[in-house]
């Protein structure tokens, strides 16, 4: 028994499409042509890969298996390509990189433009997802590299710091503290704070400032992005503790404030991580070294 992989590479398009029409369509083919070369790999399997019903096709159990192993297989070849190449000197390659939501929105793009300025054969993507997210699209072996605002607890990542994330306190230009200098931070009492979605590391950082210090707030509305607080806030519906990154063009345009209370702006962290059992590809390596480069230029008074 033999695997062809052009066979393979049908069947795959065919299992993720369900439907020889559309895999046609995406590999240029004849439909009579896909169906050919399906059923002439069943043959050669002796099983049934496809079973219709109505006029739907499903995988079969079969199906299913080398589906999942056509997967592995082509992820393989595509490191060994990849490998062939560095090995020529060749830099090229796919990145993928998660990053939080603040980071991934206001910090990432820019410097990932940069380094696709540098290096435009290389093929990269941002997926901007979760805290939690991030690092199971890293344990997943989904992504390269990620961006994100709090270390893991955990030995099977590796860790490199990027920039800093400083953490300031919002609200609007009519609130009752705006302008003043040196506010203690008892006077922030009865206030309402608006939050980020449970797991962001900016909410954790915000309810251990104000339970560390006693402060009695009250914790108001749930907002899961930092645009959607940012409205929120403008119109006086609380105050909240954002990245200063994400709010420069609401302070350009006073539509927002940073409040003096004493104990911010609270200094942070964004790291790049990835999984330390990856063998990380020649580009990922060469983003890897770049942000730690672009780090440097960006806050040349970092003590390394």
């Amino acid at each position: 028994m033999d695997l062809n992989l052009h066979q393979l590479k049908i069947f795959s398009t065919v299992a993720e499409q369900l439907s020889f029409t559309r895999a046609a369509e995406e590999l240029h083919l004849s439909q009579s042509s896909v169906s050919l070369q399906v059923n002439q790999l069943e043959r050669s399997l002796g099983l049934e890969l496809f079973e219709q019903i109505g006029k739907k096709i499903y995988l079969t159990e079969p199906g299913r298996v080398l589906q999942e192993y056509s997967q592995k297989l082509s992820a393989l070849i595509d490191e060994t390509l990849l490998v062939m190449d560095e090995m020529k000197g060749i830099m090229r390659g796919k990145i993928h990189v998660v990053a939080d939501t603040t980071a991934g929105i206001y910090v990432v793009p820019q410097a990932i433009g940069a380094f696709h300025r540098l290096h435009p054969t290389i093929q990269l993507s941002l997926e901007v997802i979760g805290l939690t997210g991030a690092q199971e699209a890293l344990l997943a072996n989904r992504a390269d590299l990620a961006i994100i605002g709090r270390v893991p607890d955990s030995l099977t990542f590796g860790i490199q710091e990027f920039l800093p994330n400083e953490l300031v306190l919002i609200a609007s230009p009519n609130h009752r503290l705006a302008g003043r200098e040196h506010v203690p931070v008892h006077e922030l009492d009865g206030e309402t704070v608006i939050l980020r979605e449970p797991g962001s590391a900016t909410r954790e950082t915000a309810e251990r400032f104000f339970r560390d210090r006693g402060v009695e707030v009250r914790f108001g509305m749930t907002l899961g992005s930092s645009g959607a607080i940012k409205q929120a806030v403008a119109v006086d519906l609380g105050i909240a503790v954002l990245s200063k990154q994400a709010i420069s063009l609401e302070l350009a345009t006073h539509r927002l404030v940073t409040l003096n209370v004493d104990g911010f702006p609270i200094v942070k962290k964004w790291f790049v991580v990835h999984l330390k059992g990856k063998r990380l590809s020649a580009a990922a390596a060469e983003l890897k070294s770049f942000l730690w480069a672009y780090r440097q230029q960006q806050e040349p008074n970092l003590v390394t």
